[in-house]
């Protein structure tokens, strides 16, 4: 009788025999009585095997039947006074059970059978039911009302949500220092086009698993490993249809937004499927496109559910970054760029003049000196060199694009002139003109298609894992056509227009270096158009020359620009408002400028764009 009409699989598998009563209001009883194994002859088809069926007019429920024995035997363990009528209902029994009971067992049924009802009574889901179990005595320590643990009240942060079904977002955040901060949004999926998956609610709570945030807990519930091993065991995010729990999501094991594989990639910052425990709340009505599986195992993959993924995720994203903003951070202070010469001269003149028959002792210093200046440049190759493969990784799916295309024509011209000269040569013509014209025609794309591909990976070979070179003379304004064409495929896709300075500037310096930074600030640009309308998407670079002799370099969009509540944030590392960010762009890019050019990348005003607007200046080396 249910959607999928799969439940008479899981009776017959618990035990040898089903004895089902069912009575609707006002109507007589019906009884049911199943033995399984005479479902075992081969030899008989299905409309062969006869089961009991019996109609009564009451004898089950009613309010002198077994169903108000067992309702008055139980009512101590519910907070309720109020009795049903016990005019409706049904009463499975299923007997000859094929396994034995054992503590174990006992232990994962009730595990199982909490999952059902919502660790979320609130007043968005109020479950319709109540599960007791009345065990046999060896197992009284589970016997009783099966509620939802204390814990959960207790969480660090909290986020509700509701989303209409336009994709506008009304949150309400909830931190561990007892702020709350309202956020409204419009969300959008990965394509930036509406929301395809419906309007839904989304309640989380959210844990921070640090040593002195666990130790707070355990001081109420147990101890540290006991909480511990409560998050392992129940965190999760849940999908409820209409009230009715949908499975597999939120079960232990299953992370269907991807959340630890999003804090591998940025743990300083984002929150993984251990911490979290909530549920996203949808409709049959509202979410059409939200389907499930056959099996009942999960919603089936496709438009809908890519785009509620993709929304829980922007929405988790809004916590994270407030959460980031709270959270206790050694800050980097230093003294100094990074490799600012350590000096020790003043350590060895101090050692001459105080102790003048220590004569070892200023060789000693000079060799530390000699030494630590060695592991500076050391460490300075293999620093440019990370910031250089983490450059690289942002460009590779733009070259491999944009190789495609040369390869393709060098391979299929190849072909066809193999082909053609195989035919010449079967019917003796290999010295016609007419075959050499088109030979001719075959080449000259293979060399035309061949050079493009090289200045693809010329352009993007100094971004390996080589040595920095020598600063060299460059324009400035030819460093930055390079890097707009470097990106020109993502130019290309969000329609943006990109205004290169008519200005020439020659300069002293390490191109790649620059080539880093102007790659990190423009793909950065390039993220945020997707935010506002394709008539209007528009990158500006400028360069200006300075009164002190120093280069500034300013990289300005027409997106959405950065909100006021994120400005100091930003060129932290890891640190992203990008739904699956990794937070390292601008970091890096504020390093090359600080570390090797004793400049600043500093975030400016909006200008006449309205959007980012972002200056590197630049004073060494140039």
């Amino acid at each position: 009788m249910g959607e999928k009409g799969v439940g008479r699989f899981a009776a017959a598998k618990l035990g040898t025999s089903l004895e089902l009563t069912s009575k609707t209001r006002d109507n007589n009883e019906v009884e049911l009585k199943i033995d399984w194994s005479i479902f075992d002859n081969d030899d008989k088809y299905l409309d062969e095997i006869k089961v009991f069926l019996n109609v009564t007019d009451e004898g089950i429920f009613g309010r002198t039947g077994y169903i108000s024995e067992v309702w008055k035997a139980n009512q101590k363990h519910l907070d309720t006074n109020d009795e049903p009528s016990f005019e409706q209902g049904t009463l499975l029994t299923i007997r000859g059970l094929r396994n034995s009971l054992t503590s174990q067992n006992i232990e994962d049924m009730y595990q199982s059978l909490s999952r059902l009802v919502s660790p979320f009574q609130d007043k968005h889901i109020t479950s319709e039911f109540n599960i007791i179990l009345d065990l046999p005595e060896q197992f009284n320590f589970k016997s009783g009302l099966i509620e939802r643990p204390d814990i959960l009240q207790r969480s660090h942060y909290k986020l509700g949500v509701e989303v209409d079904n336009n994709g506008h977002a009304t949150a309400l955040i909830e931190l561990k220092n007892g702020e709350e901060i309202s956020i409204s949004e419009v969300l959008h999926n990965q394509d930036h086009t509406p929301l395809r998956c419906g309007p839904f609610e989304m309640f989380l709570n959210v844990w921070d698993r640090d040593r002195e945030s666990l130790k707070e807990l355990a001081a109420d519930f147990g101890n540290t490993r006991m909480v511990r091993d409560f998050l392992d065991s129940s965190t999760g995010v849940s999908i409820y249809r209409d009230g009715f729990r949908v499975l597999p999501f939120g079960e232990r094991d299953d992370d269907w937004l991807n959340l630890d594989h999003r804090r591998v990639q940025n743990p300083t910052y984002r929150l993984s499927n251990n911490q979290i425990m909530g549920y996203v709340l949808i409709g049959r009505d509202k979410n059409p496109g939200l389907i499930d599986q056959t099996n009942r195992q999960g919603l089936i993959k496709g438009p809908a559910f890519s785009d509620l993924q993709s929304a829980v995720i922007q929405l988790l994203q809004l916590l994270e970054k407030a959460r980031y903003k709270i959270r206790p951070r050694q800050e980097r202070k230093m003294k100094g760029g990074l490799f600012d010469r350590i000096d020790l001269s003043e350590l060895q003149h101090a050692v001459i003049r105080y102790v003048p028959s220590e004569s070892r002792i200023p060789k000693m210093v000079a060799d530390i000196q000699k030494e630590i200046d060695e592991r500076f440049e050391h460490i300075g190759e293999v620093l440019s060199r990370y910031h250089r493969l983490a450059t690289l990784g942002q460009l590779i799916d733009g070259v491999v694009h944009e190789l495609t295309q040369p390869i393709l024509a060098i391979r299929q011209s190849a072909k066809l002139g193999a082909e053609s000269l195989d035919k010449a040569s079967k019917q003796n013509q290999v010295s016609s003109f007419k075959l050499l014209a088109k030979l001719n025609d075959y080449f000259g794309i293979i060399i035309n298609q061949s050079r493009s591909a090289n200045d693809i990976v010329q352009r993007i070979a100094r971004f390996g894992g080589r040595r920095r070179g020598r600063p060299g003379k460059f324009v400035l304004e030819s460093i930055i056509r390079n890097v707009v064409a470097l990106l020109r495929t993502d130019i290309v896709s969000v329609g943006a227009e990109v205004r290169i300075p008519n200005t020439s500037h020659e300069v002293s310096l390490d191109k790649t270096e620059i080539q880093e930074v102007l790659v990190n600030l423009l793909t950065n640009s390039i993220y945020w158009l997707q935010q506002v309308r394709k008539d209007r998407r528009i990158i500006s670079i400028e360069v200006e020359k300075n009164d002190d002799g120093s280069l500034a370099l300013i990289v300005e969009d027409s997106g959405p620009g950065v909100s006021k509540n994120d400005r100091d944030y930003i060129f932290d590392p890891y640190f992203t408002t990008k739904p699956n960010g990794v937070g390292l762009g601008l970091s890096i890019a504020g390093e090359i400028v600080k570390d090797y050019y004793d400049g600043d990348l500093d975030l400016l005003t909006p200008g006449k764009l309205g959007g980012a607007r972002l200056r590197a200046t630049l004073r060494k080396r140039v």
